[in-house]
This record gives C-alpha cells, sequence and structure tokens, in this order.
C-alpha cells in the first residue's frame, strides 16, 4: 500500500494547528536578532496548541540543551531541534494494531459527542477497503438514534450490522454478535458503544461488563479497545482517557475532528505522557475520512 494511501489526508488535518503555531512562533522570530530568550517564548506557543505545560518545559528544556553550543541561532535551526524533540517525544514503539489475525475484535468507546459511532462506521470502510469482511455491534441501545446512526453507516458502507431492540441489555447485543461473528466467515467485528461521561458510575460498570461478556463469548480478550477523543476539547482529552482506562484496558486512541481544531499537540501527550499509541485520525466527514497516524509525517507537519 502506498504511503499516500495509508495516511491519506493526514497532514492536511493538522493544517489549522501548523498555521496557528506556526504564526506564533513565526512573530516571536520577527524582531531579528534571535536569543535563548526567544526560545523560551516558545513554551507559551506550545501550550496555546494544547501541548501540556510540563511537556511544553521538558521540550524547550531539551530544545536549549540541543542548541548550548550553537553560536549562530536561526529561525530555522531552533524550529528543525524543536522538530526533532517532539520527534523523540512522539517516536515510542508500540506493538502493531492487532487486525492481522482471521479473527479479530475492537471494542470502540469514549464519552457523548465525539465522533464515536461516526468513527466506527469509518473503521468499517476501512477494513473492508482492505479486504477484511466487517461486523459492526450496535451496543448503543439506550439512544434514540445510536441503532439508527450505526445502521446508516453499515448501508452507506455496505457493512453488516448486528442490533437489538430499544432499551435492550447492551450486553446481550455483544453476545449475539460474538455468536454470529465466530460461526460466519468475518474477519473483524467492531462493537459500537454507547457514549458515556467517564464520571458516570454505573455507566463505567456497564461498560465493564459488556468487555466481560464479549471476553467469555469470545474465548480470549478483545485485541483492541479504543478510545475516541475530540482533537477539539485538548488537555480535558487526557482527564477521559485516564478514566476508562481505570475500567477498561485501552490499547489505543483515535482522534477525531482534528481537521477543524488548532489543538493538535495534545497527541503529543496522549504519546509521551500516557504511552498509549495514537492509531488512527479522523480527517472529515465521509466514509473514507480516516487516516493510520503517522509520527513521522505528524512531525513534519505540526511545525
Amino acid at each position: 500500500m502506498k504511503i499516500f494511501e495509508k495516511f491519506k489526508n493526514l497532514g492536511e488535518s493538522l493544517k489549522k494547528t501548523k498555521q496557528e503555531l506556526s504564526n506564533k512562533i513565526s512573530s516571536i522570530f520577527g524582531a531579528g536578532k534571535i536569543d535563548a530568550a526567544d526560545i523560551e517564548k516558545i513554551e507559551e506557543a506550545l501550550v496555546l496548541s494544547d501541548i501540556s505545560y510540563k511537556t511544553a518545559e521538558e521540550l524547550i528544556e531539551s530544545v536549549k540543551k540541543r542548541l548550548a553550543k550553537n553560536k549562530d541561532l536561526t529561525a530555522d535551526i531552533i524550529k528543525q531541534a524543536l522538530k526533532d524533540e517532539v520527534g523523540d517525544k512522539i517516536s515510542v514503539k508500540f506493538p502493531e494494531i492487532k487486525d492481522g489475525n482471521d479473527k479479530n475484535i475492537f471494542i470502540i468507546v469514549g464519552v457523548n459527542g465525539v465522533g464515536k459511532t461516526t468513527t466506527v462506521g469509518k473503521l468499517g470502510k476501512y477494513y473492508a477497503d482492505r479486504g477484511k469482511k466487517v461486523i459492526i455491534a450496535a451496543c448503543d441501545t439506550f439512544r434514540a438514534a445510536g441503532k439508527e446512526q450505526i445502521e446508516v453507516w453499515g448501508q452507506r458502507t455496505g457493512i453488516e450490522v448486528v442490533s437489538g431492540k430499544e432499551n435492550q441489555d447492551p450486553a446481550s447485543v455483544a453476545h449475539d454478535a460474538v455468536q454470529k461473528f465466530k460461526e460466519k466467515d468475518y474477519n473483524i467485528l467492531l462493537i459500537d458503544t454507547a457514549g458515556r461521561l467517564h464520571n458516570k458510575k454505573h455507566l463505567m460498570e456497564e461498560l465493564a461488563k459488556i468487555k466481560r461478556v464479549i471476553s467469555k463469548s469470545y474465548g480470549s480478550e478483545p485485541d483492541e479497545i479504543f478510545i475516541v477523543i475530540d482533537a477539539g476539547l485538548g488537555q480535558n482529552s487526557l482527564v477521559q482517557v485516564e478514566q476508562f482506562k481505570e475500567i477498561v484496558n485501552i490499547t489505543g486512541v483515535i482522534v477525531t475532528k482534528l481537521d477543524g481544531s488548532a489543538k493538535g499537540g495534545i497527541i503529543i501527550d496522549i504519546i509521551s505522557r500516557m504511552n498509549l499509541p495514537v492509531r488512527f485520525i479522523g480527517t472529515g466527514e465521509s466514509p473514507e475520512d480516516i487516516s493510520e497516524f503517522s509520527p513521522e509525517i505528524f512531525k513534519d507537519n505540526l511545525l
């Protein structure tokens, strides 16, 4: 697969973050002569791109050490040093996504309004386009339009959806989907769970139950549990991830709405502070608008 197909639109989705950050850094260097004090000012620009204070501080300290012996600082030299430090932060060697077996189950979780069900639909098409036979379980049974929304996505992408009755126990829908998945020649089962606030204890317990039922029905743990976060929420998303990690074993992050946000810096904290891989990026509204995450492309397009 060609790299521009694998990472389609990733660079384009970072345009707002890149523009905001570049403008701020360019204004810092606009006065002519550059000194160590100018490097300190970059920290604020990083924080405004929603990199945490701690991570921004670490980046700037590392840049200063990298450039300590350089007497003739230019904007390009400083930007390159910053780019290299960002690359070091996000170039963590995570295991590959567990999508290479004959059968794999992914659970998709997240809070309300982050684009989770839309992401499930896009993931279905992503894998179907790569030769996988996909089935989706509509476990959002309490939201009025939850089942209908994923069924529409199934129709748009030609992917079968297993759904239950309104207000049916989501775990029972998941059980039925797993049984069908095991019996037929499907390769990937995507479990679309209801959006839930991380501070609602009964909803988080329901999520844990869904995971237990899937594990028992499947005979082993789900292969991946992805949490979907909204780039526009910035640092608040880290709180969501932490709370969900206490209930289920989050294995990766999917970032949505990055194309409409200037807060792409959150990705650096997800990887470096939370030690979680960013697996996919939502890059638009169409079914094909999802891209695998590439640290190299992210680094080159951030600055």
